[in-house]
């Protein structure tokens, strides 16, 4: 089981929303599988119980919006579940382009995006690991 969870919004309809969950998955690989996972949003908001016991037992939970809109955000809060922290792709001041813009994103925009969060799941470990 990881120890921080992902919720990403990974909206392919727009460049910010692919770029949410190229970001994540660029994460997992560098962090590896023991330290953060992707969790299933569809699974979650679906109420598959498996998924749901799964969210309960990560000790920290990371969203990740691809705009203001902050669907993934909202969606989970829906479910009662709120983030130990939060990342939305404005806040690092990327530009979404509208839908059907899926694919207009860069290497550099995916490093930007994948660094950001790494640091962000990095806090969380230490806050975990200060709670010990």
């Amino acid at each position: 089981m990881p120890k921080v969870g992902l919720f990403a919004c990974f909206s392919g309809g727009s460049n910010t929303g692919s770029l949410t969950g190229m970001a994540a998955l660029e994460v997992v690989k560098r962090l590896g599988g023991e330290t953060v996972g992707i969790c299933s949003l569809p699974a979650v908001l679906n109420d598959v119980p498996r998924q749901s016991a799964i969210i309960g037992s990560i000790e920290k939970l990371v969203v990740i919006d691809g705009c203001r809109n902050s669907c993934a955000k909202e969606l989970l809060a829906r479910k009662g579940i709120s983030p130990d922290a939060y990342l939305n792709l404005a806040d690092l001041r990327l530009i979404k382009k509208g839908p059907f813009s899926s694919l207009e994103f860069t290497e550099d925009e995916v490093k930007l995006v994948a660094d950001a969060l790494a640091s962000i799941v990095g806090k969380c470990l230490s806050q975990s690991a200060g709670l010990k």
